[in-house]
């Protein structure tokens, strides 16, 4: 008998196919815009009601879902959820075909774009591009989907260098370009100009106040946490590297720098910062200042005389868990080591011990240990030999305060006003962290006690001898 083939057209195919299914084709949509413009958040809005009607109206189609990027860049696929969404969707069976306005709406990554599209083809998912009349499933669709993927791509390479370029441009004017958002105490007014934000701006002097009256940066974020002081988003969230860049923030005296950082690859978004690779703008009183021009000098002075004080001393932190203000602040005369604070339960008074007398560190120091009081004792008899020379010392703080830099001026008054209360009974640990250097100790009983305004003096427990 000889054999015969019928051809069965491809209408038919799908009439077969979608008999033996017996159900709707599931159909997703997916809506993305870019910026949060008025005109574009209408445009999302109309997205969505345009494919959600479009989908319930037609009788062969189910939706399974209208999935959205509202304001979202689409050059990064994974920081896009509502897509996301989408593709776990297909993975998961729940949908048969997707549909969406353009390539440029999908992706404007040629990699995103082809990798998404191949992954959807081989869980046998369509996508159909309405502006470009493309199906993926099609012979041509592919080929056509990859040329004008890279079109979308190159397109948004030039919406990234244009903007970049009007952002600049206005910089050359001196319009800044500020995101009030990350910036602790201010507010925009209706026309864009910063406004301070008193409740805010009052953490911000704290902090400025704290940071030279001696408290390290680590110290200043664990008393915020622990005082539940909200930060720029609300939330209680302080960290060391929080209050530095505060404290090194020009916005704060009233100034903007401009052009810190740079994107480096439109695709990623990533950000690095300006170290002379672009122009840098600088605008001078740009708007109301929180920190005095004087107070911002001495943090700044301040801040570069910490990091020499701790790279001297190899010290990783200046901070204290227990807010002690010789933490960091005593060393041995002998090898340079730090002192540690020894306080545990059971023992009859708190010690200091240099950190290379210890074993576990092979014990190369043989300094012995110091008692807590009399380090206290020591900074009690330094700064009443102050007290008592008042006179003598006074001429030099007041050319301090004449010719002295931000920070010496802050020094220099501090020691008028402060002497001028007379001589201490006992430490206090404020005078001790605004004033101290640091101390160099000899002997349990023999010590060099060095103050911030340059004062020096080497203190004899033993015969309480000051020279």
């Amino acid at each position: 008998m000889e054999r015969t083939v019928t051809v069965i057209p491809a209408s038919q195919i799908k009439s077969v196919v979608a008999a033996s299914i017996g159900r709707k084709k599931r159909v997703a949509a997916y809506c993305r815009v870019s910026t949060e413009l008025e005109e574009q958040q209408s445009s999302f809005k109309n997205q969505v009601e345009y494919y959600t009607n479009m989908i319930n109206n037609r009788p062969d189609w189910e939706l399974a879902g209208v999935f959205a990027d509202d304001g979202v860049s689409g050059t990064n696929a994974k920081k896009r959820f509502g897509f996301m969404d989408m593709i776990a969707a297909c993975e998961e069976g729940r949908v048969d075909l997707v549909i969406t306005k353009s390539i440029s709406r999908f992706a404007r990554n040629t990699a995103d774009s082809l990798n998404y599209c191949r992954k959807l083809k081989n869980l046998g998912i369509p996508i159909i591009f309405e502006k470009e009349g493309i199906n993926t499933m099609e012979a041509s669709g592919e080929l056509m989907f990859t040329i004008l993927s890279s079109l979308a791509q190159e397109e948004s390479r030039n919406i990234s260098e244009n903007t970049a370029w009007g952002i600049r441009s206005k910089f050359r004017q001196g319009i800044p370009h500020i995101n009030t958002e990350a910036l602790l105490g201010y507010d925009k007014d209706a026309d864009g100009n910063l406004v301070i934000n008193e409740e805010q701006a009052s953490v911000v002097r704290r902090v400025y106040r704290e940071f030279l009256e001696g408290w390290d940066i680590s110290d200043i974020a664990r008393q915020l946490n622990d005082e539940g002081i909200p930060g720029v988003h609300g939330r209680v969230s302080w960290h060391a590297v929080t209050i530095k860049r505060m404290l090194q923030n020009e916005k704060h005296v009233g100034d903007i720098l401009m052009q810190k950082t740079y994107t480096t690859d439109f695709l990623t978004k990533t950000q690095t910062e300006n170290n002379g690779e672009l122009e840098q703008y600088y605008i001078k009183d740009n708007h109301p200042a929180i920190i005095s021009r004087e107070n911002w000098d001495a943090v700044q002075l301040e801040l570069s005389r910490r990091e020499a004080f701790r790279k001297r001393h190899g010290l990783w932190t200046l901070g204290s868990s227990t807010n002690n203000p010789l933490c960091s602040h005593v060393f041995c005369e002998s090898c340079g080591g730090k002192y540690i604070r020894k306080c545990w339960e059971g023992i009859t008074e708190v010690f200091w011990k240099c950190e290379n007398a210890e074993k576990k560190k092979g014990h190369i120091c043989n300094a012995k240990n110091i008692k807590e009081s009399a380090l206290q004792k020591a900074i009690v008899i330094a700064w009443n030999s102050i007290v008592a020379d008042r006179e003598l010392h006074l001429p030099g703080w007041e050319q301090m305060v004449t010719d002295g830099d931000a920070l010496q001026k802050y020094w220099g008054r501090n020691m008028i006003a402060i002497t001028e209360d007379g001589p201490l009974e006992a430490e206090v640990p404020e005078l001790t962290r605004m004033m101290l250097e640091e101390i160099t100790v000899k002997s349990p009983s023999e010590m060099t006690v060095a103050f911030l305004d340059g004062t020096v003096k080497n203190i004899k427990l033993d015969t309480l001898d000051i020279r």
